[in-house]
């Protein structure tokens, strides 16, 4: 009987959980730019990243973000007897932008910086380029800009 190989994930669910962890982070930065309605929220995010990123729903993210105090409602009245919910982002919410933009960059750039040593980093180590498993300064200074 031979034993199949599973993978951990699909590309598709790798996606899935990517989008997932990203989601509040577009949502702050769609508010700090402008108020927008949940919809109009899901619709920008879904043109600006050209269709990349769809959600089906956006709740989850504006009552986390809406709890914490970093997203704030307002309503208001479009027609008659219709009213939309505008959201926007507040200072606590500005703050939390700033922090997840700059570790969200930190995690990205680590990881670009580890897939772009693919086929180089232990062929370095092996003809002693690399005597203390360090990696060229050349190579590291292209992801610190």
């Amino acid at each position: 009987m031979i034993k199949k190989l599973r993978i951990t994930g699909k590309e598709d669910s790798f996606a899935e959980s990517l989008q997932s962890c990203l989601g509040e982070m577009l949502v702050l930065f769609l508010l700090k730019q402008k108020p927008m309605y949940t919809y109009e929220i899901t619709q920008e995010i879904h043109r600006i990243s050209d269709g990349i990123f769809t959600y089906k729903s956006l709740y989850p993210y504006i009552y986390r973000l809406k709890s914490a105090d970093c997203i704030a409602e307002q309503s208001q009245e479009v027609a008659k007897n219709r009213t939309r919910i505008y959201f926007h982002i507040t200072d606590r919410g500005r703050e939390h932008l700033v922090n997840i933009k700059k570790k969200y960059r930190q995690l990205t750039t680590a990881a670009d910086m580890m897939l772009d040593l693919d086929e180089i980093i232990y062929h370095m180590e092996e003809n002693s380029a690399s005597k203390n498993n360090q990696i060229p300064h050349s190579k590291l200074t292209e992801y610190q800009a």
